[in-house]
């Protein structure tokens, strides 16, 4: 199959960047591919909002570029943090336009909620289901281009790479097993996180790590790894995967967090409190949970009246009354969960890679935008400025021809590898990485991970030498390729910088 540009990923990036090119070469094929449904991924679950400037009486670019470079904690690039931030208004008209609505207030005007980090009331949002909205919004769009196809159930194997170029990518068909190449002139990898190697996190389940993976085989530089956010407030059900989360806009709203015994603790932590940046109220709240030897602390939403919760927040309220858990009387017993990677495949301003004709974009790509610590609905933001960049990029230079070649599985195997022992595998994964590279690690426990890691990554060689290619092999190797990385990096690492926190460094 050959198409002229190819997005690996449904979310807010992969089909902004589609929408985008579409209506500029409405004469392109462009093809998106995504290994689930085209609705599955972070995209959809995002509750918060988007972050961006637009009561300039009150606000100003100035605030969030300082805010954004104070939770970044001094490791942002400030001129792609400029940029983005003074880009963010024009790209929201935009995503208005392709029908997203978001929350007014009686005045006709954004209803801005305040979230941990911004000194600022700043965050547009749809109640507690941003995400969703943008991607029904961006899809309902999409199928008015005929030019432009979504492939479901499709996995991404590896990138074609030849001679530093990217051709395209090499797949396999979820429910056939079927194995073929699509070539393309342009590629996009928006194929989100990498939460589900860790064994508590608010990310789907396919948030595997494997645009990270296939940009590094195939030789893309990949940076500050380490640096994984957990999001402070997902709600305690240790038999529940992904871990639900609890908006950061619900604390925004008055609730506080206390521990098991009803003590308010974050003033003990930093003059915010509860609005601190979110690798502080993590590592508040695990340091109360060390104290008391409870798995959780409460969150309190007693402070909200049940009117204002019930129109703010209606779908964590759904969720937790599910629960048996009512939280106009009851206190929500949340956790740190795996959140959000702020490092990965290194781009330019324009979405380029190392790699000719590669393009990176949204949680799979480090822009330089976040730092040591993303300021709280900054993703999304970051996801609509840098899809319209890579958009404008691939553009200019499409008139090219399509290198094609043979894949490089070797089909002749007999068997694949057993599914139950893959799950097991990735069990173990999980386990590792949450014990040993948490919110709070140290040099013993990451060279005990880096250790296991190694040693898996030489079973599963063998396993590959012997046995069929599989999606769930591939998203087992994905993880522990990846797992890899974040270890080394960890290792590396001689200065506790924003969400990393080595308790053996200064």
């Amino acid at each position: 199959m050959k198409t002229d540009f190819l997005v690996i990923g449904s979310g807010i990036a992969g089909l902004s960047f589609a929408l985008k090119v579409a209506e500029k070469q409405p004469e392109s094929s462009i093809t998106i591919i995504t290994k689930s449904s085209e609705t599955e991924g972070s995209t959809k679950h995002a509750q918060g909002g988007i972050a961006v400037v637009s009561d300039f009486d009150n606000d100003s670019f100035e605030n969030h570029v300082e805010d954004t470079i104070l939770a970044g904690d001094g490791l942002c690039n400030p001129e792609i943090v400029n940029f983005v931030v003074e880009q963010a208004p024009i790209r929201i008209k935009e995503l208005i336009n392709y029908g997203a609505n978001f929350d007014q207030d009686n005045k006709q005007k954004f209803d801005l909620a305040m979230e941990g980090g911004h000194s600022q009331k700043r965050i547009i949002h749809k109640q507690d289901c941003t995400g969703l909205e943008i991607v029904e919004s961006l899809l309902k769009r999409i199928k008015t281009y005929k030019n432009i196809q979504i492939i479901n159930h499709l996995f991404a194997l590896d990138l074609i790479v030849k001679n530093g170029s990217c051709f395209g990518v090499c797949t396999q068909d979820v429910n056939t097993c079927e194995i073929k190449n699509i070539f393309a002139k342009k590629t996009l990898l928006a194929t989100g996180g990498v939460g589900q190697i860790f064994q508590f996190t608010t990310n789907p389940i396919v948030s595997t790590a494997d645009g990270i993976a296939m940009a590094k085989r195939a030789g893309a530089n990949i940076s500050d790894m380490e640096f994984i956010q957990f999001h402070p407030t997902a709600l305690y059900n240790p038999h529940q995967s992904p871990s639900f989360l609890i908006s950061e806009a619900v604390r925004g709203k008055g609730a506080v967090l206390r521990t098991v015994n009803g003590i308010r603790f974050m003033k003990n932590y930093h003059k915010d409190e509860e609005m601190a940046t979110r690798d502080i109220v993590a590592r508040a709240i695990e340091t109360e949970i060390k104290k008391t030897i409870v798995n959780y602390v409460f969150l309190d939403c007693s402070t909200i009246s049940n009117k204002e919760f019930e129109k703010n927040f209606p779908n964590i309220k759904k969720r937790c009354e599910n629960l048996g858990l009512d939280l106009s009387a009851d206190s929500a017993p949340v956790m740190p969960a795996a959140h959000f990677l702020c490092g990965g495949i290194n781009t330019d301003i324009n979405g380029k890679t190392n790699i000719y004709n590669l393009y990176a974009c949204g949680e799979c790509a480090n822009t330089g935008f976040n730092g040591a610590n993303r300021l709280a609905s900054n993703s999304l933001l970051e996801s609509l400025v840098f899809a319209h960049q890579c958009a404008i990029d691939t553009l200019e230079d499409i008139e090219m021809d399509i290198e094609v070649c043979n894949n490089v599985f070797d089909e002749n195997k007999k068997h694949f590898y057993p599914q139950e022992k893959i799950k097991e595998k990735s069990v173990e994964i999980r386990k590792m990485m949450s014990k040993n590279v948490g919110v709070f690690t140290n040099n013993k426990l990451l060279n005990q991970a880096s250790l296991f890691m190694k040693k898996m990554e030489k079973d599963i060689l063998e396993i590959q030498q012997n046995f069929k290619v599989s999606i769930a092999l591939y998203q087992l190797i994905n993880m522990v390729m990846v797992s890899n990385v974040i270890i080394k990096q960890s290792l590396e690492r001689k200065e506790n910088k924003g969400v990393f926190f080595n308790t053996d460094l200064k």
